[in-house]
């Protein structure tokens, strides 16, 4: 056994025991006792954490680095702790004072960003008539939430049937209340398609439906409420709770780590940062996995993709057959000629030839190989194993995968998900539940770019970022009056990049680089479409929200129905690594 494994196998045995300690604990105490209420309640901002420390064990610590001292902490405070368990303790009280001091700023930073990348997200019409929808699997482990969490308050995108009855539980467009959450709970359904705001098909904010139930008012949302500035708000202010939270925890080393992880982790997954800390290793291409071992010791995967292709010919009796049976020819060598030599047979293809009677086969095996290096402190994902067969997207070892790459080799729902699933984690195991649908209402502003690739017969020039509702109804246009549509890969920007990519100049100077997007958009001559809160409060007109949301009430536009799959417009012919400098700029 290596160093490394004692280490990791003493740190999970300790993990184990402090949580059945914690479970036997919460046993032992009245659940209406003033000890368990506080914990219930969420006053004790860790659960039983806390109480944990105060009458079980302390725990595993950390130390300065972040990295968990494997020797624990046996005592508990009621008892005292004796003179080393004390000073391994301070560690943590010591640096969660620090990051209570320099974090809150960090907070702060994130909801302003988050506020400017989604001011523009208000209810604008109560239905756009989207066919799509977010389906909502009972598989699906989003941070432990169960399907009936996940799907209450929102609008169903298909009729639901009960699977034993055929009987009709909710239908389309219907609001999932607490009594059809617990019916769809019960009927044991796999999955649920759901209005969700990551694909509402409005151009400029979102719909009634596809939102949902206000969570204020538990009522449906009502046109004319700001959601984006709600879901910044929802999201960034418990990110200062996020930033406190070790100074509860005292410096413990828990199973949500160090917060230090946490608020970083969760600005990593909002800017889209190309290098997460920590990336896995992920292939971009299926086939057979090949493990090997370089002489220098770097691990090698091996992608084999290989497709084999067989031709047959079959020969007229009387030929000669002038090839050899396993012999290896080239594209048009001669298989068979006439006595005479006036007639010949020829191979279409390269490859090895194989005969049988009076048939000859030609076989060529295409084969494709991607090499991976595999770090050397990396751990290979426990399911992965040398000849097995894989697919494209499949992770190989363990850590936070690249949401670019993903995006281009599995496409936006698995993407949409994994955003979604990851943020979800960092605040649900640090107790802090928000509702997946702000989350929503930000990937959607992260997503809603494409990069075009081809500019067809429009106006658009390559390597140009335009909202996707906007290119499907350029492409509707070109499509109907017979020309060619432009076509486009989606890309994924980090919430800065989407603040300071918007239609409003207006907003995105106000925001960061204001010379900078001032001289562009002089230079483009830009118009400002004034849809949002901030480039209307900066003019002095009324805000386009509450009250004020019925003097703009004309001008909304519903997208076209069509997907760029469908339009025949996604290209991805272009590779990641040359996309447009602004995208990755900063990063």
């Amino acid at each position: 056994m290596t160093e490394e494994e004692r280490y990791q196998i003493t740190i999970e045995e300790w993990s184990g025991a402090k949580s059945r300690l914690e479970s036997l604990l919460q046993d032992t105490l009245d659940p209406y006792g003033p000890v368990a209420v506080m914990a219930l309640s969420g006053s004790t901002k860790g659960g039983f954490g806390p109480i944990t420390q105060l009458a079980g064990m302390r725990g595993l610590m950390a130390d300065p680095s972040g990295r968990i001292i494997d020797l624990p902490i046996r005592s508990h405070f009621r008892e005292g702790l004796n003179a080393l368990e004390y000073f391994i303790s301070t560690h943590g009280a010591r640096k969660g004072l620090a990051d209570t001091a320099l974090r809150t700023a960090d907070a702060g930073y994130l909801t302003r960003r988050l506020v400017d990348v989604a001011q523009d997200m208000i209810v604008n019409v109560t239905d756009c008539g989207t066919e799509h929808g977010q389906i909502i699997r009972r598989s699906d482990d989003i941070a432990g939430q169960t399907i009936d969490e996940r799907i209450l308050g929102r609008c169903a995108a298909r009729d639901i049937y009960d699977p034993d009855t055929g009987e009709l539980i909710v239908a389309r467009n219907g609001m999932i209340d607490e009594d059809v959450a617990d019916i769809i709970l019960k009927a044991n359904i796999p999955e649920v398609e759901v209005r969700s705001p990551m694909t509402c098909q409005l151009v400029h904010g979102v719909c009634a439906l596809c939102y949902g139930r206000d969570l204020g008012t538990g009522d449906m949302v009502s046109i004319g409420t700001a959601v984006g500035i709600i879901a910044a708000q929802s999201i960034g202010e418990p990110g200062t709770q996020l930033t406190l939270r070790t100074f509860h925890l005292g410096g413990t080393a828990s199973a949500g780590g160090d917060i230090t992880t946490g608020l970083p982790r969760v600005e990593e997954l909002f800017e889209a940062r190309r290098k997460p800390k920590g990336e896995s290793v992920m292939v971009d291409y299926g086939g057979i996995l090949r493990l090997t071992e370089r002489e220098d010791g770097a691990r090698i995967a091996t992608v084999i993709d290989s497709e084999v292709f067989n031709q047959k010919h079959t020969i007229p009796a009387g030929w000669d057959i002038v090839v050899e049976d396993e012999q290896v020819i080239k594209k048009g060598a001669v298989l068979a000629q006439e006595k005479d030599g006036e007639g010949t047979v020829v191979s279409e293809i390269e490859g090895e030839v194989y005969i049988e009677d009076n048939d000859v086969y030609v076989r060529f095996e295409r084969r494709d190989e991607h090499e991976y290096e595999i770090p050397l402190n990396a751990r290979l994902m426990p399911n992965i194993h040398d000849g097995m067969e894989i697919r494209a997207g499949t992770q190989l070892t363990e850590g936070s995968r690249n949401p670019h790459q993903m995006l281009r080799v599995l496409g936006e729902d698995a993407t949409q998900i994994y955003l979604l699933n990851e943020i979800q984690k960092v605040y649900r195991s640090q107790g802090v539940p928000i509702a997946d649908k702000h989350f929503e209402v930000m990937i959607r502003k992260m997503l809603n770019r494409v990069q075009v690739t081809k500019s067809g017969d429009s106006e658009l020039l390559p390597g140009e970022l335009i909202d996707k509702l906007q290119l499907l109804q350029m492409n509707e246009e070109l499509i109907s009056q017979g020309k060619e549509p432009a076509a486009g890969i989606p890309v994924l920007l980090g919430i800065t990049k989407a603040a300071l990519s918007t239609d409003s100049f207006l907003s995105a100077s106000s925001f960061q680089h204001t010379i900078k997007v001032l001289a562009g958009a002089a230079i483009e001559s830009k118009v400002d479409p004034l849809h949002g809160l901030k480039e209307n409060v900066i003019i002095g007109k009324l805000i386009p929200a509450g009250t004020g949301f019925y003097a703009y009430k004309e001008r909304e536009r519903i997208g076209p129905r069509a997907t760029l799959a469908e339009q025949g417009a996604l290209d991805y012919s272009e590779e990641e690594d040359e996309l447009d400098d602004f995208v990755s700029a900063g990063d």
